[in-house]
Formats: C-alpha cells, structure tokens, sequence
C-alpha cells in the first residue's frame, strides 16, 4: 500500500537505516524491536536504499520497529526522508513478525555503483533527539 502522505495507518515505524537504533541501550531506551520487511536492501553510502518490496521472493532485510505517531511521520520523518521531493516513499507493509508498519522505500532505480543486496545496513545511525526533539 502506497501512501506518501496522510496520517491514518499503522502505528508502527520499521526502520532499515539511519532511522535506527545504534546499538542495543539505544534500541531499549527508545523502545525498539528487532523485526524484518521483505525486500532488497543496497547501501548508497551514507544511507541506505529499500528497494522491490511488493517482491514476495525478496528475502528479509533485518531492522527495528517501535510505536510511531502520526504527527511524527509527517512532520518529522517525512520530511527527513525526502517524501516531499521524491527521494523515499513511505509505504505501509506487513513485517516478518505480522506487524503492519510504515516504511520508506527507495522508489527509484538502483545505482550500478550500489553495494548489494545486503540483509542489514551497517551504517551510522542518526541521533533522533536531533531531529524530533525527544
């Protein structure tokens, strides 16, 4: 399900990349779940790229899932996605432990140069408290 902008849906946040935890004190204080979506995950340097989620042969890309609020999608996520000009999409899909959760998907073709497929991001993780206050 494709749904770049509105605040009804799940009230889950799956996150693959920088939106992440970055290690296990974080991943508890903040309230993280180990999880995984369907896809094809490639590393684009200083983040990563989800990519043939609709794919029911994809493999599973590990990542963390917490509560999420609409108000935080749209004015904080989003915006830090790049929703607005077409960088990621946010989409809604159900995770390997049947949770349905948004995700920001890569809606665009692959770099050639792109490392992958990966089945985790080892990447740096931001600091959320930068970005939404907390």
């Amino acid at each position: 399900m494709d749904v770049s902008s509105g605040v009804t849906g799940p009230r889950w946040l799956f996150a693959y990349g920088t939106l992440g935890p970055s290690d296990v004190r974080e991943a508890v204080r903040e309230g993280w779940q180990d999880d995984a979506v369907r896809g094809r995950l490639y590393d684009l340097g200083p983040y990563p790229a989800l990519i043939d989620w609709e794919d029911s042969t994809a493999g599973w890309v590990e990542g963390h899932v917490r509560s999420v609020e609409p108000i935080e999608l749209i004015e904080v996520f989003d915006p830090y996605e790049g929703v607005g000009d077409g960088q990621f999409r946010r989409v809604t899909l159900r995770t390997l432990r049947g949770r349905e959760a948004w995700v920001y998907v890569f809606p665009h073709p692959v770099p050639a140069w792109a490392l992958g497929p990966l089945t985790r991001w080892e990447g740096p993780r931001i600091n959320l408290s930068r970005i939404d206050g907390r």
